[in-house]
C-alpha cells in the first residue's frame, strides 16, 4: 500500500508511493500549474493524500458546486 498520493480534478491520480519529499514536489508543480492556468491541470482542485486523509489541498477555481 502507498502512504502519498496526489489527484488533479479531471487528470486523476499524478503520483502514488512512498516517498513524502517527491509527493510534496508533485503536488506544488500541479497546484502552481492549477493557479497559472497552465496544461490539464489549469483551474483544478490538487490534493495531496497521506494515508487515505488530505494533507494539503489546493481548491481550483472550475470545482464542483
Amino acid at each position: 500500500m502507498y502512504r502519498y498520493e496526489v489527484i488533479v480534478g479531471n487528470i486523476g491520480t499524478v503520483y502514488r508511493g512512498n516517498n513524502h519529499k517527491k509527493a510534496v514536489a508533485i503536488y506544488r508543480e500541479y497546484a502552481e500549474q492549477s493557479r497559472i492556468g497552465y496544461g490539464r491541470a489549469a483551474g483544478e482542485t490538487v490534493t495531496l493524500f497521506s494515508g487515505g486523509e488530505p494533507l494539503l489541498e489546493h481548491e481550483g477555481e472550475y470545482r464542483d458546486e
